[in-house]
């Protein structure tokens, strides 16, 4: 078991620039903890050239995309598509991670642990029933036979990390994607869809589910992702650019996410303000 290593995944496409800043820090933050067994990334991108000075492994998946997608229908089905195509090319634990995510003391022992023991680890519980209109809803999955939605019963992981055992979970993600797949069929179509079918799939599978927080942290409401974009165009200006892996040094807490979201507001109606004044002006 010990000799086995950690293959941490990213997938990161679109023309989204946040999501480089949020990647780059995410991986200093990963890099920086040091563990017993090797640790190696991969980013599944579009845009290789994109980050060619990192110390990653890049899989280009430009022509994967709409094949992954549906042809755009869901563009989150791609995560566990590159999960899965990982896990059947690479002997290590595989840990998918989503970009707007860092890494803090103690994360390693922790991973380490409960994929020993066979868990499956995410990120944190959210809670049951996440999908009601899905009441009464059924469908054949491929290694699970008949899958139910029981109201009383299904539950939701968030996925911003999903750790996972080749040898053992290959069927719990390949019945996560059928399952995304029927759900699609049937006219269903949810911002967290993924993430719902990976988290009930591994209950019909009855494995045991280990959560990583806090010592992996995952900053995915909306306020919380503006407060760190603001944070991370400073980190990355002061730091010229280069790449170096570092402990997590952007102070995130909800306090502070408050108080920026004060500030935010009173900076954009005042700037209105300044602008209508201006325009005024002009006119005048």
């Amino acid at each position: 078991m010990a000799s086995r290593g950690l293959t941490f995944i990213y997938v990161e496409y679109g023309d989204l620039e946040r999501l480089y800043l949020e990647l780059r820090y995410s991986l200093s933050t990963l890099l920086y903890w040091k563990f017993h067994t090797s640790v190696d990334v991969v980013v599944y991108t579009d845009k290789p050239s994109r980050y060619q000075d990192l110390p990653v492994r890049i899989v280009d998946i430009t022509t994967k995309i709409s094949e992954f997608s549906r042809n755009g229908l869901y563009h989150h089905r791609i995560k566990p598509c590159v999960l899965l195509e990982e896990m059947k090319n690479n002997p290590n634990f595989c840990v998918m991670t989503d970009t707007d995510t860092f890494f803090q003391k103690g994360f390693f022992e922790k991973l380490w642990s409960a994929l020993s023991e066979g868990s499956i680890a995410v990120d944190r519980f959210h809670g049951r029933n996440p999908f009601p209109a899905l009441a009464g809803f059924s469908t054949s999955l491929p290694n699970a036979s008949r899958y139910h939605y029981d109201p009383k019963l299904s539950v939701e992981y968030n996925s911003g990390l999903t750790a996972v055992d080749p040898r053992r979970h290959v069927p719990v993600v390949e019945d996560a994607i059928a399952l995304i797949d029927a759900v699609l069929d049937r006219g269903g179509k949810l911002l967290t869809l993924e993430q719902i079918a990976l988290s009930e799939c591994l209950r019909i599978h009855t494995i045991p589910v280990a959560t990583m927080y806090p010592f992996f942290r995952h900053y995915y409401r909306v306020a919380h992702k503006r407060y760190m974009q603001w944070q991370l165009r400073r980190w990355l200006g002061e730091r010229g650019g280069a790449f170096a892996p570092q402990p997590p040094t952007i102070r995130y807490t909800r306090v502070r996410v408050r108080f920026f979201r004060i500030w935010d507001k009173l900076s954009t109606m005042l700037g209105r303000r300044d602008q209508q004044a201006e325009a005024q002006a002009r006119w005048r």
